[in-house]
């Protein structure tokens, strides 16, 4: 019979022990309860940078993590604990401090633990600006292990670094490889949103669309469901798919769990109605859109819109479309169409300003507003069709004018790149009549016609004659100013004559001549900002 004494030691022994495995079986479950929380709340806002909140019960992980590191280095989750603590620094892009957890690892009797090391090694290295020896550590993991969630997770980071890599091809094959293997709900999610997305900005809709429902039939996250809806419905239109699109907006419109995409949705369905060619009724929807929901990315937006179509036939009207594009910058909010507003609404101040100069019944120079008009309309705001008419009118009744050229080479660009067969006559026509200029350079270039062009072979004969007969290279230099003035051959030759008497003949008087020449002819050209700064400097002198 044990003594009444030492059976009180052996009980108080025992209850200690429980009473340590306790603790540090408590501080371990904390540390991993704060690392779920962040990984949930990670997982949430995926793709966007990383909240604050996810920051710090990351942090929390690794303090209670540190705990049974230090007060329980004998227990049996130290190699836990250092695992979850090397993945919290991790996704706190703390990755010197993640790299020390993992390789404490290293020495493991246990193949988890080891495979787990080199899994997360090899995305430290991704992290480091190191994607291809990444790619072959986890390549060769990947033919090492047998755990299937393991294999699941390095396709996905595979998918993830070739994605980073601009290598979709291979990036599609991984990421699929990773959402057929996984048997995480949250993570087949991710991985389909990716796919989608991707798909999306390339353009491949059916692939897109496809992904978008595998989202929504994994998804348990609201926000990614509204976004995956709104993404069908935007899919859908691009396709042409009308009804299927409309369908869904009039669906989530009456469900309150959308209640926070409605002014995404009503957007959608304008947009649908301008697709149908119904521009009127648009044209007040976006209106009203736009006054329901003041100073948001929705009213910038669709101001934005309705500046456009007013860019456009039937309903050109510089004035309209400038009063939108004040109206979305008005908006206090931030919109990536602030900055397409911002690119545009130079060139459409221009616009009003020949506009008006063009009604103006005192105004001279009629071709050359013409040609501003057409060349703002067609190269500054992309509206090929609306600028055709000005540069036609230029070609019918203005044939002496200095933009003749221009205006029928303007014609003959917009066509050919419609693939248009009136682009013929315009070629035909600069080829004959202004065959040394560089429209018919760049046709003869463009076109692979295999024609000469005078002005640049002229060029390549006085450069090459330079070192062998100086004066007869000089004398072609000059004549080439005299064939056409307009071309970049006369350009590189007026250059070059002015310098050869600048600098090599300290002749000032002869360069500048040639300098002015530049100057005047070509004042915006490389060539002639630096003729311009020369005479300045001998001025001086």
């Amino acid at each position: 019979m044990i003594p009444e004494f030492n059976s009180k030691i052996i009980k108080y022994s025992c209850l200690l022990v429980f009473l340590q495995s306790c603790a540090y079986f408590n501080t371990f479950y904390n540390a991993e309860e704060h690392y779920n929380i962040a990984e949930k709340v990670r997982i949430q806002n995926f793709g966007d940078s990383l909240p604050a909140r996810a920051i710090q019960e990351y942090g929390k992980a690794i303090e209670k993590s540190d705990k049974v590191l230090t007060d329980y280095s004998d227990s049996d989750y130290v190699e836990d604990a250092m695992l979850l603590k090397g993945k919290s620094h991790f996704f706190r892009r703390e990755y010197d401090s993640a790299k020390e957890a993992f390789i404490a690892l290293q020495d493991s009797e246990e193949s988890f633990f080891i495979d787990e090391t080199k899994y997360w090694l090899a995305l430290c290295k991704w992290k480091d600006l190191k994607p291809q020896p990444a790619i072959n550590d986890l390549k060769n993991l990947l033919s090492n292990t047998d755990s299937v969630d393991l294999k699941s997770r390095i396709y996905l980071v595979l998918g993830e670094i070739y994605l980073d890599n601009e290598d979709s091809d291979n990036a599609f094959y991984f990421l699929n490889l990773g959402a057929e293997n996984s048997n995480d709900r949250l993570t087949r999610e991710q991985i389909y949103f990716q796919i989608a997305e991707l798909s999306y900005n390339k353009q491949m809709y059916e692939q897109a669309l496809d992904s978008y429902q595998k989202v929504l039939n994994n998804s348990i996250s609201i926000n990614r469901i509204r976004e995956s809806n709104l993404k069908i419905i935007q899919t859908h239109r691009l396709l042409g798919q009308i009804e299927q699109s409309k369908s869904r907006i009039e669906r989530l419109l009456l469900d309150d769990d959308f209640s926070s995409i409605k002014a995404d949705l009503r957007l959608e369905l304008m947009k649908i109605e301008l697709n149908q060619g119904r521009i009127d009724f648009s044209i007040e929807g976006l209106d009203r859109i736009a006054q329901d929901y003041v100073n948001t990315k929705i009213a910038i937006e669709a101001y934005y819109i309705l500046s456009t179509l007013y860019l456009e036939s039937p309903n050109l009207d510089f004035e309209k479309s400038s009063f939108f594009m004040n109206e979305a910058m008005k908006q206090n909010a931030n919109s990536s169409h602030k900055v397409l507003i911002s690119n545009k609404r130079n060139a459409v101040a221009k616009l009003i300003d020949l506009d008006k100069l063009l009604k103006d019944e005192s105004s001279k120079d009629k071709s050359d507003i013409l040609y501003g008009l057409g060349e703002t309309l067609a190269f500054d705001l992309g509206n090929f069709n609306d600028s055709i008419e000005y540069f036609q009118e230029i070609v019918d009744n203005f044939q002496d004018s200095s933009v003749f050229p221009s205006a029928t080479f303007a014609l003959y660009s917009i066509y050919h790149m419609k693939d248009d067969s009136r682009a013929t006559q315009y070629k035909d026509s600069i080829l004959s009549t202004y065959p040394d200029s560089d429209f018919t350079k760049f046709i003869i270039k463009d076109e692979n016609l295999g024609s000469s062009h005078k002005p640049s072979d002229m060029l390549l004969e006085a450069e090459s004659l330079w070192s062998k007969n100086s004066d007869k290279s000089l004398e072609i230099y000059r004549n080439i100013l005299n064939i056409d003035s307009s071309t970049e051959s006369s350009n590189i030759a007026a250059y070059f004559l002015g310098y050869y008497y600048d600098y090599e003949l300290s002749n000032p008087d002869s360069a500048i001549v040639y300098y002015e020449w530049l100057v005047n002819k070509h004042p915006s050209s490389k060539q002639g900002e630096l003729a311009q700064k020369r005479l300045e400097s001998l001025s001086v002198e």
